[in-house]
């Protein structure tokens, strides 16, 4: 037993001698064949071949590689958003020699069995170091300032159109925030941890603000939920201008669920720079030239769409005096600062809004998903609860001798609407609004100046009294 253990630690001993002598002898013919100065052949410093180079040969290899990759384009981008910036501008260089004497040291460093494995690998297969690149941060910076920087925006919501009776839709672009002091961060860390030669792209650091309104939802929209239409054929020119003008403010709104609009909000201001000419309105019971004058005419046309569609309605004002292309109580008056027609999609789906004048008619369209039986049907009745008289109104004027009727009077109703729904054969009415307008009174000026005490006094009685015919008493007794 004793024998075949010396046998053994002997034949150990021989062997490890002679891996020795062989590495040594390996270790000393490749020092003479290369130069203890020189790179073994088979290192790679990235792609740039580095056998048999000295330290300064090598610096020049591994500075002529940079030169060469400078101009790769590394793209930046932000959601939809790309700016591009070549290596060179984002001030592309590397870590110096730390790599060289890295790669200098490869095969004659560590202990005689790591050299000769290092050595034998060599033998095998080439041994690539990565280059360790870095960028300048201040140019970085710079880039990002101003090429990445200008990507802000806010978040642009999905439209709709109809042309040609087909719904187009555009789609939504989020809103884009950068944070440039991060951004910068990541652009480092990518050239000098992923990018190896040729284009590059980095994910910028921004805050993606998504569209509240998106092409995918308003494809939900298929079914007319409700329409109405109002003539002004025999408007004025400057009211048609004003009807087309503010119908097209109009057109296209899209609410999705819970979402409110506010018509005046879409139309104001009523000026002439936003495309309004002077027309008549009412103000204080009074027809007045104002600009924007007919543009009632849309809130109501449009307020009629939307009660067929049975879209919620949050606030609607009746006119001070009667007009009329619509029944009592079915007008929606609105007066920047003071009226307005608001309303909320109480739906389950989004709404589109579609306006339009053709031929002295003003019309809306509101589209959706139709939820409603079929056999649903609604309708809106107006009801007239009193009606006001004009009366007559004396206003002291001009010369004695004078009695001219001056405006136009109008009959006053207090009224309301009433919605009627029949379905399943049972039909239920409910009040939709109440409306009060105005009686506007029959004025005449009578005329008083230069006349005599007797004939002054009767005719200021009369004028008190609203007393027309009194008032044309005194005429003939004293005129």
């Amino acid at each position: 037993m004793k024998k075949k253990m010396t046998k053994m630690m002997l034949f150990v001993s021989i062997l490890f001698f002679a891996i020795a002598i062989n590495t040594k002898v390996y270790a000393s013919e490749t020092t003479k064949s290369s130069g203890a100065d020189k790179i073994l052949e088979g290192v790679y410093i990235d792609s740039v071949d580095v056998s048999s180079m000295t330290k300064e040969e090598a610096i020049t290899a591994v500075d002529k590689h940079l030169n060469e990759i400078k101009g790769y384009n590394i793209k930046m981008r932000a959601a939809s958003k790309t700016a591009v910036a070549t290596a060179g501008e984002l001030g592309l260089s590397w870590e110096g020699p730390a790599i060289i004497d890295k790669v200098m040291s490869i095969g004659r460093s560590g202990n005689l069995i790591s050299r000769y494995k290092v050595q034998a690998d060599l033998k095998k297969g080439d041994i690539r170091l990565m280059l360790p690149y870095k960028v300048d941060r201040t140019k970085v910076k710079t880039i990002i300032e101003e090429r990445c920087v200008p990507f802000d925006c806010d978040p642009v919501n999905a439209t709709m159109q109809v042309e040609s009776g087909e719904f187009v839709i555009e789609r939504e672009q989020s809103g884009i925030k950068v944070d440039a002091s991060k951004s910068i961060d990541a652009v480092e860390e990518y050239v000098s941890k992923l990018w190896r030669v040729g284009g590059g792209e980095v994910e910028l650091v921004a805050e993606i603000k998504p569209a509240l309104h998106t092409a995918a939802g308003l494809s939900e929209i298929e079914s007319v939920l409700g329409s109405a239409t109002t003539d002004y054929s025999s408007s004025s020119a400057n009211r048609g201008k004003n009807i087309k003008n503010g119908t097209e403010k109009v057109n296209g709104a899209v609410l999705f669920p819970g979402e409110e609009y506010s018509v005046c909000d879409a139309m104001v201001p009523f000026s002439e720079a936003n495309g309004y000419e002077l027309g008549a309105s009412f103000a204080d019971g009074e027809v007045v030239e104002s600009f924007g004058g007919g543009i009632c005419q849309v809130s109501t046309t449009l307020y009629l769409a939307l009660l067929r569609a049975e879209v919620e309605i949050v606030e609607r004002y009746n006119h001070s005096l009667t007009v009329k292309y619509v029944k009592l109580s079915m007008d929606a008056a609105i007066s920047e600062g003071s009226k307005d027609l608001r309303f909320k999609n109480n739906l389950e789906h989004p709404i589109f809004i579609q306006g339009y004048t053709n031929g002295g008619e003003v019309g809306f369209v509101v589209y959706g998903k139709e939820y409603r039986p079929e056999e649903r049907k609604v309708t809106y009745e107006s009801e007239t609860i009193e009606t006001i008289e004009s009366k007559v109104e004396l206003i002291a004027s001009g010369n004695f001798g004078r009695i001219e009727q001056v405006g136009n009077s109008q009959t006053g109703y207090i009224a309301c609407l009433w919605k009627v729904v029949t379905e399943n054969g049972k039909e239920t009415r409910t009040k939709v609004n109440d409306s009060n307008y105005q009686m506007q009174p029959k004025k005449y000026e009578v005329g008083v100046n230069g006349a005599s005490g007797a004939a002054a006094s009767a005719m200021y009685q009369a004028i008190e009294k609203n007393d027309l015919d009194a008032a044309f008493s005194a005429l003939y007794k004293y005129g």
